[in-house]
């Protein structure tokens, strides 16, 4: 039987290949990759018919989990659609017992299940809408939580550099109408008057989306008006299936229906629009935002499964459809140890499927570079020039 993870190198760009060749964390890279069709294999090892309906995260993996100034989440919802709730919560431990620092033969220990579940079941029954912070999850006593858009930009930080590395011309036709739409989107288009772009750039999302980054001015060079940073994105448009759908028209609004189930007023700014038949999802840039990196011991994997196990068990409340919480629970507790199993079974073919991606790769010498060695924490990202989308037929931004 063909494993569904297998993957030929032949098919994907060097900066992908140098990614999933990467020694310290390629194979996390490639596990990031195979949402889609661990949601296939998910529906293939597992009974999903009668299992309760949610609006998911979609895709709550442990380096989707940021910590910024106004609290503590999972982002990133490029993937969030109605489908079983169980597949967030297996999405999650895969993630997770690949962080682990101590390898062994389990798929993740008896104690971090445990308060994953106690999390879990803590977000399904809260009467309120809070949700768990890791304020202190990477000592964080010294970071500047206030520092400027300004300053930020200064300083050629992550964004700035993205931004910077592909330039746009900000005269450019098609990125101010983006920029027109997307203010349109959020009632917004006064900001013209204050405002212009000073610099743009476009970019590619970790998998490849396109997207355009571009800084707001004050037109007025006395203005005590910090700069503004934007990030207007390509989305994710996944076809439907049986098991997975999208709920709502747009999938920018689906993306921005998932934040504030899973992450409230963490990411600032939101909008969505169309533009010349394409969809775009828009918001502004953190100035501060840290995730989490390396590799966890067992206390730090406690703490955040206990703390996600709650913003999933809130979001998963507060979504269900056509069934109630105690549906869950009861069918969480009949069914938990087959997640585990199933998690435990799939990590394992995405890994050889990893494996045998290095070794087609070893024997296509043709099609290799040297990759070189990198930090643990962090991939190296190395951008190839980019060209702005195909863009066609005008439709009226929303």
């Amino acid at each position: 039987m063909t494993n569904i993870f297998n993957r030929n190198p032949l098919a994907d760009s060097l900066l992908s290949i140098q990614n999933f060749s990467n020694i310290q964390r390629g194979y996390f890279f490639y596990f990031r990759t195979m949402c889609l069709r661990m949601q296939a294999r998910f529906v293939e090892l597992i009974d999903v018919e009668k299992m309760p309906k949610v609006f998911l995260h979609g895709n709550p993996h442990i380096e989707n989990f940021a910590i910024v100034k106004q609290g503590a989440g999972m982002v990133d919802f490029d993937r969030s659609r109605l489908g079983p709730y169980a597949w967030d919560l297996v999405r999650f431990l895969c993630s997770l017992s690949l962080k682990r620092k101590k390898k062994d033969e389990s798929f993740l220990s008896s104690r971090v299940l445990q308060y994953f579940l106690e999390g879990y079941k803590h977000g399904l029954r809260a009467d309120s809408n809070s949700y768990k912070s890791l304020a202190d999850f990477l000592n964080l006593k010294k970071v500047n939580w206030d520092i400027s858009t300004a300053e930020y930009l200064k300083k050629d930080d992550k964004w700035a550099k993205k931004l910077r590395q592909n330039p746009i011309d900000v005269n450019d036709n098609w990125l101010n109408n983006l920029l027109k739409c997307y203010l349109e989107s959020r009632n917004e288009s006064h900001l013209l008057n204050d405002y212009q772009i000073e610099e743009a750039g476009h970019a590619l999302g970790s998998l490849g989306n396109q997207r355009a980054l571009l800084v707001l001015m004050p037109k007025n060079p006395d203005s005590q008006l910090d700069k503004i940073l934007l990030d207007l994105k390509t989305v994710y448009q996944d076809n439907d299936n049986d098991y997975f759908k999208n709920p709502v028209v747009h999938h920018g609004e689906r993306m921005i229906l998932a934040s504030d189930l899973y992450a409230p007023n963490l990411e600032e700014n939101m909008g969505f629009f169309t533009y010349q038949n394409q969809e775009y999802w828009g918001r502004k840039v953190p100035t501060v935002a840290i995730k989490i990196k390396g590799y966890l011991a067992e206390i730090r994997q406690i703490d955040v499964a206990y703390c996600v196990g709650m913003q999933l068990g809130r979001g998963h409340r507060l979504s269900i459809r056509d069934a109630n919480i105690e549906d869950i629970l009861t069918h969480l507790t009949a069914n938990f140890d087959d997640f585990v199993r199933i998690g435990k079974q799939m990590n394992q073919e995405v890994l050889a499927g990893h494996q045998l991606y290095l070794s087609q790769l070893a024997q296509q010498k043709n099609i290799v570079t040297p990759v070189p060695k990198v930090k643990e924490t962090k991939p190296k990202e190395t951008k190839p020039k980019e060209t702005k989308p195909n863009i066609s037929k005008k439709k009226k931004g929303k």
